[in-house]
């Protein structure tokens, strides 16, 4: 008896199922993209517990007739294919012919289709791949299709989805993409009976980008528009200074399919060059239009990466729009130093000015066991302070010094369940996305343990009534935003790490180098830096001062040999 066996179909279909099928978020990917290309103009998405259960998709689409609907489950069937010479100027998001084939034999399809030019729609029921009804049955123009208990008959797979709470934030995040895609078409999405997406047609992107990102978010965005040769750039991008912690709002289309890659997001990030702040990521939703004859879709199962003919002249089109809408926006001036052969320039004449006389009349001993006395001289350009003990001369870093206090000061009250509270005389009005406000729902009562107290205001908003106080500073809102990308979990735990990345966005409200401190608050600085295990670095490692040995000085003015 031969080794080798041919696979029957319902095995085949569960291999492929295997590659297209990863998890809910896949399903919904096939099925929409088969609505967009349906011509739909009117999409809705029904999801219950995360899609595992149940996961509908309604569409006005053009609908299938009763010989096309019961081939459209059979595997390799796709009315987008002809010829081979089709598979190399691709125009279409569906074509595999894999799709609902996979789909339909893990899980339970129920299918209702109907033409303008049918009097009547059909009814198709399907189970683990098995037709089970045919017939004919009253119903709109358009498809409406039904998977339920997605992987009921592979254990091995259903075991290993995550919480329903991250199944479906894939899910939020492929429609999103494709609602950012195609602001022609309604999308809308409800996760257990709740409306969580409403994004209507318009003609306007950035009308689009204000209904799924926010208005404060669209606002700061600016335009691409850029041709060359046969590639055409459009869309928006965020200014340098409205940049994220978090990647989350980055999406790539290439002829109106949201794909994955590394060449476009890095030519996007040249473009930026050092106008990204350190772990700061840029806003951009980017449409690329290409000849589909000089790329590849067929290279993955579930068409999120392609491969391109061009890779140069792609990724200098990317670079080159990028950067001529941040060039045309934004004009920073250029720093230019003179050359002084090396020699030290000093002024003609030192003044005493009265805030230098304030310091030298204030200055204080500060003392701890382990530390040597210091004593504060005075400051430099409201970023740096002077001072000497009895080794030499001390600069301490303003911002760094301040941070690494507020750091520990805020960690140990997280620790201790005793954050200061500033309550805020009129709550702040806080417009998120829909995926932000999923995160912060289910993180109320955590963020109200940093000091954040919020409510919910109705869709997509928030009324936050208090902020942290820490060393009686207000810590502004916009740290809020910076902490929500961290509290992504697979488990409700936060642990050392995170707690740790959440305290030190925290402390990014420390004071700033060019800051006006008062003599007072200098001293309570460095009095609490120095109370501290590790006073000689920020939480994010940068020192918070560097001595010049008495030695040292003596050897820079020729004292000593």
């Amino acid at each position: 008896m031969p080794k080798i066996q041919i696979l029957d179909d319902t095995l085949i279909n569960k291999i492929a199922a295997g590659e297209v099928v990863e998890k809910p978020a896949s399903v919904v990917k096939e099925l929409i993209e088969n609505s967009i290309d349906a011509k739909a103009t009117k999409i809705t998405i029904e999801v219950n517990e995360g899609g595992k259960s149940l996961i509908r998709i309604t569409d006005n689409g053009m609908g299938m007739d009763r010989y096309d609907a019961p081939l459209s489950i059979q595997r390799h069937a796709t009315s987008k294919l002809k010829s081979t010479l089709d598979l190399f100027g691709i125009n279409t998001l569906g074509f595999r012919g894999e799709a609902l084939a996979s789909i339909a034999s893990v899980s339970r399809i129920l299918l209702q289709t109907k033409t303008s030019s049918s009097d009547s729609g059909l009814l198709i029921e399907v189970d683990s791949g098995i037709l089970k009804t045919e017939k004919e049955i009253s119903c709109p123009n358009g498809t409406i299709i039904e998977i339920c208990d997605l992987f009921f008959n592979v254990p091995a797979r259903k075991k290993h989805l995550k919480t329903i709470q991250t199944e479906f934030k894939y899910i939020l995040d492929i429609i999103t993409r494709y609602a950012l895609a195609y602001p022609n078409i309604h999308f809308k999405l409800f996760h257990n009976n709740n409306t969580i997406l409403n994004s209507p047609s318009t003609s306007d992107l950035l009308n689009n980008i204000a209904t799924i990102y926010g208005s404060s978010t669209a606002k700061s965005l600016l335009p691409v528009d850029f041709v060359k040769s046969d590639i055409k750039v459009n869309g928006y991008i965020s200014e340098p200074y409205k940049s994220r912690s978090d990647k989350s709002m980055q999406s790539i289309y290439v002829n109106g399919r949201y794909i994955n890659n590394d060449l476009i997001t890095k030519a996007v990030y040249e473009a930026y060059e050092t106008r990204l702040m350190v772990n700061k990521h840029p806003i951009f939703i980017l449409n690329i239009s290409i000849d589909p004859m000089i790329i590849d879709v067929n290279v993955h199962p579930q068409k999120t990466v392609i491969r391109i003919e061009k890779e140069d002249a792609l990724f200098q089109a990317v670079l080159d729009a990028v950067k001529l809408s941040l060039d045309s926006t934004i004009n920073v001036p250029e720093v230019k130093i003179k050359e002084t052969n090396s020699r030290l320039v000093f002024d003609k004449e030192f003044k005493i000015t009265k805030e230098n006389q304030s310091f030298l009349k204030e200055k204080e001993t500060i003392t701890q066991d382990n530390v040597e006395k210091i004593k504060l001289i005075g400051k430099i350009k409201n970023t740096y302070y002077i001072a000497e003990n009895k080794e030499g001369m001390l600069i301490i870093d303003q911002h760094a010094a301040h941070e690494r206090v507020m750091y520990e000061k805020f960690l140990k009250q997280f620790k201790d369940n005793n954050i200061k509270l500033q309550e805020l005389l009129k709550p702040i009005m806080l417009e998120t996305t829909p995926a932000e406000s999923i995160i912060i729902e289910n993180n109320l009562g955590l963020l109200k343990s940093l000091g954040f107290n919020i409510e919910s205001f109705g869709k997509n908003s928030f009324l936050l009534r208090t902020t942290p106080s820490i060393l009686g500073k207000q810590l502004d809102k916009n740290i809020l935003f910076e902490i929500i990308p961290q509290l992504e979990s697979k488990t409700t735990k936060i642990d050392k790490i995170k707690q740790e990345k959440i305290i030190r966005s925290a402390c990014r409200a420390a004071v700033k180098a060019n800051d006006v401190v008062e003599v007072t608050q200098m001293i309570d600085i460095l009095n609490d830096l120095q109370k501290l295990d590790n006073p000689f670095t920020c939480p994010h490692g940068r020192p918070t001062m560097v001595k010049y040995t008495l030695y040292e000085l003596e050897k820079m003015f020729k004292r000593v040999v």
